[in-house]
């Protein structure tokens, strides 16, 4: 059950950039896009996670092993990191200030990399936690295609802003815990 609230955490950030993004000053969410297109915008983040994990996990396991000694420290700083990454975004979303313009195919390739950066950290721990073995990046495409739909689906407001700073805090804390309880 852990597994499946530190994939749902990990991913919540797509959630938080579908609904802040802004194609030339225009918010986008279900209304203003064809389907199709909002289709695409929403797999390419996803797929970002998944490829981000996955080269993190490339990365992580040709040095990880060397450090086993040391593996439940690992997984709790690594969690660390990404909290700390999630905590500094809470604030930003707040306010506001991670509303961005994507106005080229450039900038979402770049998007969907910088969203799959807590991924990326999190597939370097995978030597020592790797919440579903191999599968684990597919369900992070999974998981982060549904949230960007689903933000996309809820019409943008000052509130769905707060609310998601009200989660992505949440979930911050619950990576946090994760990397915790690996020290049990």
């Amino acid at each position: 059950m852990t597994n499946i609230f530190f994939i749902i955490a990990l991913t919540f950030p797509v959630a938080v950039a579908s609904t802040a993004f802004s194609i030339k000053s225009e918010q986008l969410t279900i209304n203003n896009l064809q389907l199709g297109r909002k289709l695409m915008f929403a797999l390419i983040l996803a797929l970002g996670q998944g490829v981000m994990y996955s080269l993190g996990n490339l990365l992580g396991g040709t040095f990880m092993h060397l450090m086993s000694k040391y593996s439940q420290w690992i997984v709790l700083s690594l969690c660390f990191a990404i909290f700390y990454r999630m905590l500094i975004n809470t604030l930003k979303i707040k306010n506001g200030s991670n509303l961005y313009f994507v106005e080229s195919k450039k900038h979402l390739l770049l998007l969907s990399v910088a969203l799959g950066v807590n991924a990326f950290i999190a597939g370097l721990m995978s030597e020592f936690y790797q919440p579903f073995q191999n599968i684990t990046p597919y369900l992070l495409m999974a998981a982060g295609f549904v949230w960007s739909v689903v933000a996309m689906l809820i019409p943008f407001t000052k509130m769905k802003l707060t609310f998601n700073s009200l989660l992505n805090i949440i979930f911050a804390f619950v990576i946090l815990a994760k990397g915790f309880l690996t020290l049990l």
